[in-house]
């Protein structure tokens, strides 16, 4: 087709969902609408509308038409309808719809149709083809519509023309929830600010669950907002209207469908007001006295019909309280903002933190107030009782209104009545006024008078109230001077009503002079103080003394005078006066004659006593003075001079608060100095001793009239000075007109004539000290010995020997004294060898002797006695015995105490030769032969090596030393050791016996009696068995456990001991620390204690079963091979149960059939046991199925046509164990079961899952050959009985809890009690269960049981139906066998019911005995019956015999054959086992 249409045009695009919003509809208009068919919604089509162009196409050149009168905003087609709707559509019926698309243009058009493929939607013609379409003719398009479901389904008609292209919707609306509004919803008139409400039924009578919300506007409301409701259901919806203002209200309830759709109830309301009214506007209370209270009442009446609710605000309108809310709401955040600043704030500036909780206070009354209602009434002066509350119809309700004023003023306030059924609030004006305190004092002004300064006075005033209330007052604080020295008492209290308080005023004015105050008083709940004026004078007070001057005279220096005065005060006020002398000295006090003379330094003597600044020498007692009015004080006034010179100074006093010098006394005085004189200038002490002091008198003379100080003075240079003095009594007091006499001390410190020159010094004396010469003579001492030659004759060598040398001093002095050996390396030596002898004293030095060979020594000893004559002693001595000597003590006898048996034991010491000759050594073991060296056979034999010697050999002293043989020369040491062993302990004495060559001389010259007791270690444990007992209830939580062991170390040794111990045990010190691992030893002195503890962890392991381990506390000493052990014993005990068996196997049972087994289960632990039984539920571990039915077998004939083939088929029935394959599953199965059974309840849970896997593989193979054994069948004629019945169970889907059953499900064992646990086993029809039951222990473990059981039904076979034995001699006893064997998995008994009661040997003629005739055969067994029959008659015969299974119906055996006379054929008998004859 020519066209002028672009020949790519681009793909159309998917719409999502498109759909028109649809017009504002009423509930019944969208019910009707979506009652429409198709059909029905395209004849109401409504007005056409132009389709928008969604792309504008560029005009081809070839187009046939160049002009166009459409709008070109337009589009040129219009579609009719302009959206394709299908409705009420039925799944899988099609729909077809036409749309017409006319041409609006004056000109032909090219029109496309296209759009994309869908399953549902369908184009009726060809598409993508250009249709040519005259103006104003139009072409039909026609689309099918398949719907699957019935839901919505949306779609697109493409059309392009060669300008545009624009699109037609297509929408298949599906099924659709309606609710049955109605349409209008009218309140009539509601009272103004009531909650009117209507209830309405709503049902959904749509075909889909309504999803819908609920929405209208203010004042109307709607419950509930959204919901659900299914086809047919239905639901209440409640709308209310509740006015604020009176008027008409109208507005539309929307339900808004989950589908888009939405409907819209018109609500139409009236409010009105009713006729409520208070029954006064305003209310005026009496003058009211603060802090009480009047009160009134207002009413207010319900005229209307319906119950009001009123509220008391606090304004007039409701713009009035958001606004006041909105305000409130600022200042709460306005708080916030400070405290956010103000944290900022302190983070840097720390000093305002004071701040902090005031303003937390302040953020928290102002959240106080947000909380509370800011609109209701609320003021502190009037009160609205009820604030709120409700007025039943035609009722009143009265309104309490107090009045309680704070202050003497006129109160105002209005208040509001917000009530329902009224628009506007109530007014209710308030007015009050307060009536304060009345009080006054009951004299307004005080004159005091005259007063005197400082002085305290007291005085009372009345305060008196007048008033009907209390009168709280407060002192307001004076701001002048004069004021403050006022005190009021009390400043602040209460006057009761009528009554009246006395208040103490107390005064003392510092000023002189008039004055007037005026004090106030502040009256709660007044704005008029009370006021108080006192008014008065100031004068000051005198005083004099009651003498006109005080004249001291002459004062010796440094001896202190004293004179008294009084001080009379002449006002009748008290006074403290002050007392001083302003011409006295600012320094130090005066010193005094008596302190003069303790101190004996020459420097305070060579000087004046003041120094650089003028010392105090007046005192005055008491320099303060309080004196009573008309009262006196005693004043002393002391002079102690340090100053030659005459006094003039004046005594002033200073009265406090008065002034400065109000009186003054005159002070005259002379201070002079004693001359002193000393009698004898030159004392002669005579002859002394060296350094021995001498005492002689020096005497002092004091002419004048007046007392004198003095003082020897130290003496100075004393190290350059022959002589010294001193005195006892260096300085004291003269009198005057006397004498007295200085003791003086001399010690002469050389030897000759001595002269030393003395100082004597007068306090207060100008110039030199007295000078005094002291002289003498002195001599050293006298000293003698006793001795001058000392013999020591024959004295053992290097060993001390003393002889004593008396020296003796004959004089006065101490002598000093030393001595010294006149020879070199001199074997004696003084002690001691310097000392001081005292006067006429003996003292006895030793001079001692110590040789080092055995020969004569000789030497002289030199005394030296200082200041005197030297003395020689000449010495001498002879040495004998041996110069060897030990470093530790060895010889005669060395006690080694205490050793560890089995530890060598090791005594080392060094052997020095201090002789002067050489000596060879040789030692030996007293009764042991001395063992010599080979290699030089003529010396001493030597020792062995250490490692030999340290175990003796039977016939070998314990103790060795090595070496043995050894030549040391003079001052040569050697190293010794002495080494020993015992394996026992024991007691070893043995003696060593060493033998010296000194020259050529050999003699023994040491023995040493060697002890040593032998022991093992020993230790005390505490306790020799540790166990640790932890019982776990549900509630604990396991804690370490510790238990404290001592070690003490019992034995004679002290030893080291290394500890061993396993986990979940561990070696703690006393605070419960966990020692090292690899830890040092410890070591324990004797008697020492070692405390430890020992912890145990019971939760070593993490399951909760009781448990118990067991190990061994390891004691192992360094000393000694012997090794403790303590046994460590660890009890952690559960709640836990022991279960019988963990596996309970039911067996088979028959179908339908209940059976019930039970297992014994022991709380095994020492506390409660809280259980509950169940079922896991895991699929995979719990299995439940049903064998599959079996095919049905058919009887076949079993009569056979000639003895060999009966004979072969008896053969074969005869072996059935080698090709019946039930028998080999049952072998197969047994096994697992039985194992099973044979579980022991102690196997652990790997044991019980493998044999739960080995029974789950037994019953798999035996479902496996049951099956083969079906191909099998045809092969043997047998007979099965019991199959049918199989055949025709039903298999369901059963839960474990249809199948097994426990009881008790729950309960509680106590500790060491059993109790049976009953398994119930419901046996569904051929069901193979195998569960797991779970026993859970509050606390403990969860054990598991396998629980096992089948159900089947008895089924068996017989190798044959019938016995003909065809023609037999009637007279013989023909036999049989029939085979009867059990095919299923039940245990059966069988019996023959009619069997002959005759022995087999000799049956009744024409009855069959059958043997045995009942008996049980188990599960793939078999049973063999003998049958004996005799015809007893000929002709042929036909009996039977009954076989009876269990329950099952008897089955039939027939007998039969024919009976002849005997040698009538030759034909062998027939039998149906292999016995026949």
């Amino acid at each position: 087709m020519a066209s002028g249409l672009p020949e790519k045009t681009p793909p159309p695009r998917l719409l999502s969902r498109e759909r028109l919003k649809p017009d504002t509809l009423t509930p019944s208009a969208f019910q009707k609408e979506m009652s429409l068919t198709t059909k029905q919604r395209l004849a109401r089509a409504k007005k056409l509308t132009l389709p928008p162009i969604v792309q504008p196409q560029a005009k081809c050149e070839t187009s046939h038409h160049k002009s166009s009168a459409a709008d070109p905003q337009q589009s040129l087609f219009q579609p009719c309808p302009p959206e394709v709707v299908f409705q009420n559509y039925t799944p899988g019926q099609v729909c077809e719809a036409p749309v017409l698309l006319r041409n609006r243009d004056k000109v032909s058009h090219l029109l496309r149709v296209t759009w994309e493929s869908s399953p549902y939607f369908q184009l009726v013609g060809p598409d993508e083809v250009h249709r040519k379409v005259p103006p104003g003719l139009h072409t039909t398009v026609r689309i099918l519509f398949t719907p699957a479901e019935n839901k919505d389904y949306f779609h697109k008609l493409v059309c392009i023309t060669e300008r545009e292209e624009f699109i037609v919707p297509i929408r298949a609306i599906g099924a659709r929830a309606i609710l049955n509004f109605p349409d209008q919803l009218e309140f009539s008139e509601c009272p103004v600010k009531c909650s009117t409400k209507k209830t309405l039924l709503v049902c959904n009578v749509g075909n889909r669950t309504a999803h819908y919300q609920l929405s209208t506007q203010s004042p109307f409301s709607v419950i509930p907002a959204t919901g659900a409701l299914d086809v047919g259901d239905t639901v209440q919806v409640t709308v209310g209207f509740q006015p604020l203002k009176t008027g008409d209200c109208s507005t539309s309830l929307a339900v808004h469908y989950d589908t888009g759709e939405d409907t819209h109830t018109s609500l139409h309301a009236r409010a009105v007001d009713v006729p409520i009214e208070l029954d006064r506007s305003s209310v005026t209370f009496g003058k009211t006295y603060i802090t009480l209270s009047n009160r009134t009442r207002v009413r207010i009446h319900n005229l209307s019909d319906i119950t009001a609710h009123f509220q008391w605000k606090a304004v007039d309108t409701q713009g009035e309280e958001e606004l006041k809310l909105r305000q409130c709401r600022r200042l709460c955040q306005q708080e916030k903002d400070k405290l956010c600043d103000f944290l900022k704030e302190l983070i840097v500036n720390t000093t305002r933190r004071e701040h902090f909780a005031l303003l937390i206070r302040s953020l928290q009354s102002e959240r106080a107030k947000v909380r509370e209602d800011p609109a209701l009434f609320k003021d502190d002066i009037f009160s609205i009782e009820p604030k709120e509350g409700e007025i039943r119809p035609n009722c009143w309700a009265d309104i309490s209104v107090s009045f309680k004023p704070r202050e003497a003023r006129v109160y105002e306030q209005a208040a509001y009545c917000d009530i329902s059924g009224r628009e506007n609030r109530l007014p209710l004006h308030l007015i009050g006024e307060g009536l304060g305190p009345q009080l006054r004092f009951s004299v307004e002004e005080v004159n005091i008078g005259e007063v005197f300064v400082t002085s305290k006075y007291r005085y009372k005033a009345i305060l008196l109230n007048r008033g009907a209330i209390e009168a709280p007052f407060s002192l307001v604080p004076p701001k002048t001077a004069m004021g403050s020295c006022f005190t009021f008492l009390p400043q602040e209290g209460i006057v009761e009503p009528y009554g009246h308080k006395v208040i103490c005023i107390s005064f003392c004015l510092p000023t002189l002079g008039e004055f007037e105050e005026q004090f106030q008083f502040s009256v709660a709940g007044s704005r008029t103080p009370v006021t108080l004026t006192i008014k008065g004078s100031v004068v000051a007070p005198t005083f004099h003394f009651d003498v006109p001057a005080l004249h001291f005279g002459e004062v010796s220096f440094g001896f202190p005078r004293t004179l008294k005065c009084c001080l009379f005060n002449t006002s009748p006020v008290s006074m403290d006066v002050n007392l001083h002398i302003p011409g006295d000295g600012s320094g130090q006090p005066s010193i005094g004659s008596s302190d003069q003379i303790r101190q004996l330094s020459s420097q305070s003597w060579r000087k004046e006593a003041h120094g650089l600044m003028k010392p105090r020498e007046f005192t005055i007692s008491p320099e303060r003075v309080h004196v009573f009015g008309l009262g006196s004080k005693d004043i002393e006034v002391t002079l102690c001079s340090n100053t030659v010179k005459d006094y003039k100074l004046e005594l002033v006093v200073d009265v406090d608060g008065v002034g400065k010098k109000v009186l003054a006394l005159t002070l005259t005085a002379r201070c002079i100095v004693p001359p002193l004189r000393v009698l004898s200038p030159v004392v002669m002490f005579g002859h002394c001793c060296l350094t021995v002091p001498s005492d002689e008198k020096l005497t002092l003379v004091n002419d004048s009239d007046f007392p004198g100080c003095y003082c020897l003075l130290p003496q100075e240079h004393k190290e350059k000075a022959a002589a010294w003095y001193s005195s006892s009594v260096p300085a004291g007091i003269i009198e005057a007109h006397s004498s007295v006499e200085i003791p003086v001390t001399l010690e002469a410190q050389s030897l000759g004539e001595c002269s030393v020159t003395a100082e004597l010094a007068v306090f207060g004396r100008a110039g030199s000290p007295l000078e005094i010469h002291l002289e003498c003579i002195s001599h050293g001492p006298v000293v003698c010995v006793d001795r001058r030659k000392i013999n020591f004759g024959t004295i053992p060598v290097l060993e001390d020997r003393c002889r004593p040398v008396h020296v003796s001093n004959h004089s006065d002095i101490a002598a000093t004294f030393w001595a010294e050996m006149a020879g070199k390396r001199s074997r004696w030596r003084i002690e001691p060898s310097k000392g001081v002898i005292p006067p006429h004293t003996e003292v006895s030095v030793a001079v001692i002797a110590n040789v080092n060979d055995t020969r004569k020594f000789q030497d002289e000893v030199q005394v030296f006695i200082e200041n005197s004559h030297t003395f020689v002693i000449s010495v001498q001595a002879v040495g004998t015995g041996t110069t060897i000597v030990t470093d530790k003590p060895f010889a005669p006898a060395l006690d080694l105490k205490y050793r560890f048996s089995c530890t060598p034991c090791r005594y080392e010491f060094q052997l020095t030769n201090k002789g002067q000759r050489l000596q060879r050594l040789c030692w030996s073991t007293e009764g042991f032969r001395i063992f010599r060296r080979r290699a030089r056979p003529p010396g001493p034999a030597g020792t062995r090596s250490g490692e030999d010697s340290q175990r003796p050999r039977p016939g070998s002293p314990v103790f060795k030393l090595r070496p043995s043989h050894m030549d040391l020369r003079p001052g040569q040491s050697v190293e010794m050791v002495l080494e020993g062993c015992s394996s026992t302990a024991q007691e070893v004495k043995e003696r060593l016996l060493c033998d010296a060559m000194v020259g050529k001389t050999k003699k023994r010259i040491m023995h040493v009696d060697i002890t040593c007791k032998f022991i093992c270690p020993v230790v005390q444990i505490s306790s020799r068995t540790i166990t640790f007992r932890v019982v776990k209830k549900p509630s604990d939580v396991l804690t370490l456990q510790y238990q404290p062991v001592s070690l003490k170390n019992t034995c004679s040794l002290p030893f080291s001991i290394v500890l061993n111990l396993e986990k979940p045990f561990l070696i703690c010190s006393v605070d419960q620390q966990p020692l090292p691992a690899h830890s040092m030893p410890v070591t324990l002195d004797v008697g020492e204690e070692l405390h430890l503890f020992i912890q145990f962890n019971p939760a070593y392991e993490k399951d909760l079963h009781s448990r118990v381990v067991q190990e061994t506390l390891g004691i192992r000493f360094m000393e000694h091979p012997h090794v403790e052990r303590i046994p460590v014993r660890g009890e952690v005990y559960f709640p836990n149960l022991r279960l019988e068996t963990k596996a309970v196997d039911f067996g088979c049972i028959i179908n339908d059939t209940q059976h019930m087994l039970y297992m014994e289960m022991t709380n095994c632990s020492p506390i409660p046991v809280q259980y509950h039984w169940s079922f896991l539920t895991d699929s995979q571990v719990n299995t439940i199925r049903f064998r599959p039915q079996p095919p049905k077998f058919e009887w076949q004939s079993s009569k056979t046509e000639t003895v060999q083939e009966s004979s072969e088929n008896s053969q074969t029935i005869q072996d059935p164990a080698q090709e019946d394959p039930a028998q080999e599953a049952l072998s197969q199965e047994n096994p697992a079961q039985e194992n099973s059974d044979q579980d022991d309840s102690d196997q652990d849970d790997s044991d019980l899952e493998d044999s739960a896997e080995q029974a789950a593989d037994a019953e798999d193979s035996l479902e496996a050959e049951e099956l083969s054994s079906t191909a099998l069948e045809p092969q043997s004629p047998v007979r099965m009985r019991g199959l049918r019945q199989f055949s025709q169970m039903e298999q369901h889907n059963v839960t474990v809890q249809e199948v097994f059953g426990v009881r008790p499900l729950s309960g509680v064992l106590p500790p060491g009690e059993s109790q049976l646990v009953a398994f119930t086993f419901f046996g569904h029809a051929n069901i193979v269960a195998r569960v797991t039951a779970l026993c859970h222990v509050q606390g403990g473990p969860t054990y598991q049981v396998v629980v096992t059981g089948e159900a089947s039904c008895p089924s068996y076979q017989l190798d044959v139906q019938e016995i003909d034995w065809g023609m037999q001699v009637h007279t013989k006893v023909l036999k049989a066998k029939v085979t009867l064997r059990n095919t299923g998995l039940l245990e059966f008994p069988f019996v023959v019911p009619n069997s002959g009661t005759g022995a087999a040997a000799k049956p009744p003629p024409a009855v069959p005995v059958v043997v045995p005739t009942k008996g049980s055969i188990a599960p793939g067994q078999q049973q063999v019956l003998e049958v004996y029959y005799v015809p007893g008659e000929l002709g042929v015969f036909r009996r039977t015999f009954q076989v009876q299974v269990a329950s099952l119906d008897p089955v039939e055996i027939v007998l039969k054959g024919e009976g002849i006379s005997p040698g009538t054929t030759d034909d062998p008998p027939w039998t149906g086992g292999d016995t026949a004859k």
